[in-house]
């Protein structure tokens, strides 16, 4: 196509956007519910959503104080919430089975009950000290069968995931790097085996 033909068909519709738009009714210029253009989200795009995926925001405000008590900040090393590690478990929850999905979602809601009934205040509102009482079932002597209690058996894999994807995370990467030339206990798989 040359370009005088390009040029003469933009005039020739320029020309005639006047008449129809003359012809049409006015409408808004907000776009129908069904008209707003939607983005798929991929995997990456999703753990970088500020919004909950999977938590509910009392529940969310709860395991933030649990990370907060099952993970504090020490030698230098940052805490579960410096860490991200909620918003990584929210994400990693969204995507789990059904199973663990109803141990979170129940156990956070059965912290939070317990703390209204004992304290009158939901668990995120609590301090160390108040909230222990309520931890008590990760005082108790670990054995390999898991406990009866559902909120005991939330508690002991809350506080696994907790520790792990704290471990696991950048900011303690970071943290455990700046501190030697060489972590401990990390990428001990580069070691040579003899």
């Amino acid at each position: 196509m040359k370009r005088r033909s390009v040029f003469q068909s933009l005039l020739g519709v320029s020309a005639l956007a006047p008449a129809a738009a003359a012809q049409t009714p006015p409408t808004s210029n907000a776009p129908a519910a069904d008209d707003v253009f939607k983005i798929d989200l991929t995997t990456p795009d999703a753990v970088a959503d500020p919004r909950h995926r999977f938590f509910t925001p009392v529940q969310f405000a709860t395991l933030e104080k649990l990370c907060d008590l099952l993970g504090p900040a020490y030698n230098g090393r940052p805490s579960a919430r410096a860490a991200e590690t909620p918003q990584f478990l929210d994400f990693l929850l969204a995507k789990s089975p059904a199973d663990r999905q109803v141990l979170y979602a129940q156990g956070l809601d059965q912290l939070d009950i317990d703390s209204r009934a004992r304290r009158g205040r939901g668990f995120a509102e609590l301090t160390g000290a108040e909230a222990s009482e309520l931890l008590a079932p990760l005082k108790a002597k670990w054995t390999w069968k898991a406990p009866a209690d559902p909120l005991a058996r939330f508690l002991r894999e809350a506080k696994n995931d907790v520790l792990r994807a704290t471990q696991n995370s950048k900011p303690y990467a970071d943290a455990a790097a700046a501190g030697s030339r060489r972590a401990t206990g990390v990428n001990t798989y580069w070691d040579v085996i003899d």
